[in-house]
């Protein structure tokens, strides 16, 4: 139904606006330098 069109939407975009704007970028990093960064 269209409910559950909007519901898994809502929740899509909400989890796309996270990642984009609080988890870091780690390409190009070494391991040591991601755990430190989330300290």
């Amino acid at each position: 139904s269209a409910g559950t069109f909007v519901s898994y939407m809502l929740v899509s975009a909400f989890t796309l606006m996270f990642v984009i704007l609080w988890v870091p970028e780690t390409k190009g990093r070494t391991l040591e330098e991601i755990q430190w960064s989330f300290r």
